[in-house]
């Protein structure tokens, strides 16, 4: 209970440390599945196996079949994941990929997360159903769909309160943050394992401590969505799995319920399970969440055992969608009856000629003979080209190109003397061959490279395949030279898809044009906002000014808080902080007095301004 202190006609509240937590998601009110534990969630084994899916493409295909939101790679919607530029931020999150020259699909974001955390992929994903529907549901508006995805894991969300400002991004959601003064803060995939991994288990805080498996809690319940649900419900937490998942989100209903639920419909059978209806011929493995069919040959290639399957029921035959064929593993050749030659690549054959699958260390020799049927039961890819990262010219033509993602881009003049290619790097291939192959473009400038077009004066900041304006502002402050800026032609430059204006450099202090008294810190590839006070206390004004038109591109983070060792609070509720580590920690009348901190101190702020700042408390690391 919070105790109160009076000063004169105001009232000044102090509070103690709360953890927030997620909102789970309500559904339409039905039966409770008998065969829900509330003791058992998900074992330990399971929740901690970072192996399922086998990769980002495993999760791409499950999220395609099921048509979710989060399976669009469209460039454009790739920067709406919001993933930072900054290498050192990614770095100091533990993003086991900083150093990347492009933005990652979401499937990539979540399998990098699992396997920088520990924690297993298929748990993600159900707490990103369970939350926000990301999975399955479809949104009535963009801006509605992206609500969903800045808070894809319903991390430093609470009941009946809005979503703090620290987590607001797909990639922040899952990999964590760092506030305006460079303090970490756990994402959500690294909190759940941190409460798995805890000696013991950690659950949710009970009686005043944190609870461990094997007690038994008392959890109030969010009702709506099922019937008969008491308000309160005695759990027993039976795995450090468990534990952890009451602590992300301390309900039964509808939260932890809702989780089990997606989890048993997608994953009750482990990846590779084999199955089969009573009397069916055919046989299907389970992968992620689908049943594809299994061919004979793809069985005898992959040396599976099918007398081993498991016969299971028209529902729950059902319960799993049908996906893509099994097929065999990448690179596997096969040759059909009209002596056309294949290589096998996430599931598709590919056409091959000899001079490509012996570029490529394989054998025709040892290709697989199958027949026209089960052969048509893969899709027909293009023409295979060399390996990636080969460069190519054609026996009589001129033109150079490298292949890259099974396809190839030429290389301009540009771009050759850029890489710095040498003859011996180049491989001779028929010209006939070349023209089978898909051909998509030019090879973009490396990263980091300015460029502008003959006769003008717009230069571009190259990144990710990216074009980025640079305004003179900016060249300033990035301190780029003339002489650092190549010339390339109108069409490569056309071939560059346009991105955000190019950023300051970390540190830099700026005002926007029509924002009568702004002033914002760009830090960590975002910017943070200063409040006036922020302003005058730590002596800080702008160095430049930039217009609307470029700042709206860039993206929001935390404000800058004031001083360690302020005290604030709002001009609204009176609860009291401290600024500590460059977070607000809330302070209970008995902190306050045991501190010798004084209310003359007290500074009172908007309450906008005090509801917009990292809480140390307000999540659990």
């Amino acid at each position: 209970m919070s105790i109160l202190l009076m000063l004169k006609t105001k009232t000044l509240k102090f509070i103690s440390a709360v953890m927030l937590i997620s909102i789970p998601l309500l559904v339409a009110a039905q039966t409770v599945d008998p065969g829900f534990n509330a003791n058992n969630l998900i074992s330990d084994s399971a929740f901690s196996d970072t192996q399922t899916f086998g990769g980002a493409a495993g999760i791409q295909k499950f999220l395609q079949i099921k048509g979710s939101v989060l399976a669009n790679t469209d460039p454009s919607f790739l920067v709406e994941l919001k993933e930072p530029s900054i290498t050192m931020l990614k770095q100091s999150l533990d993003d086991p990929e900083p150093n990347l020259s492009y933005l990652r699909t979401a499937a990539q974001l979540i399998w990098d997360a699992s396997q920088s955390t520990g924690l297993n992929p298929q748990v993600i994903l159900v707490t990103m159903e369970k939350e926000e529907g990301l999975v399955d549901q479809q949104y009535a508006t963009p801006a509605a769909a992206q609500t969903a995805i800045d808070h894809a894991m319903g991390f430093n969300c609470g009941d009946n309160v809005s979503c703090w400002n620290l987590f607001p991004g797909f990639y922040y959601q899952l990999f964590g943050n760092l506030d305006s003064s460079g303090n970490r803060y756990l994402g959500a995939a690294k909190s759940l394992m941190k409460s798995f991994s805890t000696a013991g288990g950690r659950g949710p805080a009970y009686n005043g401590s944190v609870s461990k498996v094997g007690q038994v809690i008392v959890l109030d319940n969010t009702l709506g969505g099922y019937d008969n649900i008491p308000a309160q419900e005695n759990v027993t937490l039976s795995d450090n799995a468990t534990a952890a998942l009451y602590r992300y989100t301390p309900h039964v209903f509808n939260g932890n319920y809702n989780f089990w639920k997606f989890f048993q419909a997608w994953f009750k059978y482990p990846n590779g399970t084999l199955v089969a209806l009573a009397g069916g011929a055919d046989t299907y493995v389970i992968e992620d969440g689908s049943k594809q069919l299994i061919p004979d040959f793809v069985a005898q290639a992959r040396g599976l055992n099918i007398t081993g399957k498991v016969t299971i029921s028209p529902n729950e035959y059902a319960d799993y969608p049908t996906g893509a064929v099994y097929a065999p593993v990448d690179n596997t050749v096969i040759k059909t009856p009209d002596g056309q030659t294949y290589v096998f690549l996430n599931g598709v054959k590919h056409p091959a000629s000899t001079f490509v699958i012996s570029q490529r260390g394989l054998s025709a020799a040892s290709a697989l003979a199958v027949n026209s049927s089960d052969a048509g039961l893969f899709t027909s890819g293009t023409i295979l080209p060399p390996k990636d990262g080969t460069i190519i010219r054609g026996q009589t033509q001129p033109a150079v190109y490298l292949v890259q993602n099974g396809e190839i881009k030429l290389f301009s003049s540009f771009t050759f003397n850029q890489n710095k290619i040498k003859p011996k790097q180049i491989v001779l291939v028929s010209d006939a061959e070349i023209s089978t192959y898909t051909q998509n473009g030019l090879v973009p400038p490396k990263d980091g490279s300015l460029v502008k077009t003959q006769g003008s004066n717009a230069i571009y900041l190259v990144q990710d395949g990216l074009k980025h304006a640079v305004i003179a502002d900016i060249f300033k402050n990035q301190g780029y030279k003339q002489s650092q800026v190549g010339t390339i032609t109108s069409d490569e430059m056309s071939a560059l898809p346009t991105a955000a204006y190019a950023q300051p450099k970390d540190k830099t202090f700026f005002a926007v044009d029509s924002k009568a008294g702004s002033l914002y810190e760009f830090k960590d590839g975002v910017t943070h906002p200063i409040s006036a006070f922020v302003a005058k206390q730590r002596g800080i004004t702008p160095d430049y000014v930039f217009t609307t038109a470029v700042f709206v591109e860039w993206f929001g983070g935390v404000p800058v808080p004031p001083r360690d060792g302020t005290l604030v609070k709002g001009d609204a509720d009176g609860t009291v902080y401290i600024v500590k580590n460059g977070q607000l920690l809330g302070l209970s009348a008995d902190q306050f007095k045991a501190g010798h901190y004084s209310v003359k101190k007290i500074v009172t702020l908007p309450q906008a301004e005090v509801s917009s700042y990292a809480k140390a408390n307000a999540v659990s690391q």
